[in-house]
């Protein structure tokens, strides 16, 4: 059979909002929703934002998270006078020293915050 003939299986995005890379200088912090016994990985720590949507970011770090844990995030985006906050994010994968979170809270201030930011790289992609 001539490799041609294979043929592989589509990849299916199911992201609602596209993801944009963000510039290297995008760190981000979190700590534990609520100081619960559930939080499997590192009480605190920092990262640096790799990607970034309305719903969500991929997390460069080498804190110890696990599926599930619930965060609050506090994102130093490049530009912007203060952080942005998100009240509550979920950790949905891990992978090496990359976990990708969902964002589940975040205030009409930040949201609006992170709209702008977001419509900024797009403009300059």
């Amino acid at each position: 059979m001539n490799q041609s003939d294979h043929t592989f299986p589509k990849r299916i995005e199911l992201r609602q909002h596209h993801r944009c890379p963000v510039p290297s200088a995008c760190l981000l912090s979190f700590a534990p929703f609520t100081p619960t016994i559930s939080f499997g990985g590192d009480a605190e720590g920092e990262g640096l934002v790799l990607n970034l949507s309305l719903r969500g970011c991929k997390v460069n770090s080498d804190a110890e998270v696990d599926v599930g844990d619930a965060m609050s995030l506090i994102v130093l985006l490049p530009g912007e006078p203060c952080p942005t906050s998100i009240d509550l994010a979920l950790v949905r994968w891990v992978h090496d020293q990359s976990f990708g979170v969902e964002f589940v809270s975040v205030g009409s201030a930040d949201v609006h915050r992170l709209r702008q930011f977001l419509s900024s790289i797009r403009v300059s992609e």
